[in-house]
């Protein structure tokens, strides 16, 4: 379960606490789970992994840089802090500028929030605002565990972006939760490899969550090789070459609908894993073998796949795969059966080595 969202009428402090505990983060007034996005979207780029961060507040103070910063924006602005969430006419303006400014950067559940400005909302999503001569010209949303505060999105007028106003409401987010006595601020995902992220990481020393583990990690401890995606990668890299030397020949794919979750909740056996490993078969209309790697469980799983969808004919299309190899897939794909699970590297050459054999004699 690598992509899910959810749309709760009413998610309690608490359970927000377990939620974003868990490795979740809030979308607006939804809540979801995504360990794999592509970057950069709108060119559906590279798959990568997301990794949700944390910043303990436990003897936490703003650093050097931090403090000039923040004072800078405090003398110079008026800054309101932890009121509830009431969509108006000024935070309308506010965004509309904004989004001519940053088109790719949508406020999560606008229309929910212009159809019912008070709420009732999902979570407790209080504001922060800034105020130049009583006019607004930034805002932030962020939601409230008891224990926790998620730090939604960052709003303000291009104008004024000399004053970093947009990371400033995350320092002000920050101070509020160490006044209302929380342990964790939560900015949401940062993205190895991928630097338009790392901004949160100003903040000061992150913890991430690690997939294979569960658990929360300071980030200077984090290497490369625990990345869910390098992990992933790195083991059908493995098994390709074993295959190889056996005499089998598979590819190594990029699956562009990984996620398809998000938007398809059919009753289907849809595949969810961002990369899998196609072997060549010799009857792919009885069987067609895929390996994919799972993360929680550092070990392989071998299943029977089907390509599907309007349009797509199997064979045909794993035919093509096959002899053009391409580096990404975007056609749907089901499981069929579960051929064999929780597998260690050798077991799954051995039983992809018999089920290879005996799809020939069929």
């Amino acid at each position: 379960m690598h992509s899910r969202i959810r749309h709760p009428e009413r998610v309690s402090p608490a359970e927000l606490d377990d939620y974003l505990r868990a490795g979740w983060r809030c979308t607006g007034q939804a809540i979801y789970t995504s360990h794999f996005m592509r970057f950069p979207p709108e060119t559906h780029g590279r798959i990568y992994s997301t990794i949700p961060t944390r910043l303990s507040l436990r003897g936490y103070s703003f650093r050097k840089s931090l403090r000039k910063l923040y004072r800078k924006v405090q003398e110079q602005f008026e800054v309101r802090s932890g009121m509830p969430l009431a969509w108006d006419e000024a935070m309308e303006e506010v965004h509309e500028k904004y989004q001519l400014a940053f088109p790719d950067r949508p406020l999560a559940d606008l229309e929910a929030y212009q159809k019912k400005p008070t709420g009732p909302f999902t979570f407790d999503t209080r504001c922060v605002k800034v105020y130049h001569e009583g006019q607004l010209i930034a805002f932030s949303l962020f939601n409230l565990g008891e224990k926790s505060l998620y730090s939604s999105q960052g709003i303000y007028d291009p104008e004024w972006s000399r004053y970093s106003l947009g990371f400033f409401t995350m320092l002000e987010e920050i101070r509020y939760a160490q006044q209302t006595g929380r342990s964790y601020f939560y900015p949401g995902y940062v993205v190895p490899g991928y630097p338009e992220f790392d901004y949160k990481k100003r903040v000061g020393p992150l913890e991430m969550f690690l997939l294979h583990s569960r658990k929360w990690v300071p980030e200077s401890e984090v290497r490369p090789e625990q990345i869910p995606v390098n992990r992933m990668r790195a083991a059908l890299e493995r098994l390709k070459t074993k295959l190889q030397d056996t005499g089998i020949d598979s590819h190594l794919l990029e699956y562009a609908l990984f996620d398809i979750r998000f938007f398809d909740n059919r009753p289907l056996p849809f595949l969810e894993f961002p990369l899998l490993l196609l072997l060549s078969s010799p009857e792919p209309a009885r069987y067609c073998p895929a390996v994919v790697f799972i993360p929680e469980l550092q070990q392989y799983a071998v299943l029977d796949i089907k390509f599907f969808g309007i349009g797509v004919h199997h064979v045909p299309t794993y035919q093509e795969v096959m002899e053009r190899k391409p580096t990404v897939v975007r056609y749907p794909i089901a499981i069929m059966e579960i051929i064999g699970e929780k597998l260690e590297l050798e077991p799954t050459v051995t039983l992809l080595e018999r089920e290879i054999r005996n799809t020939s004699f069929l």
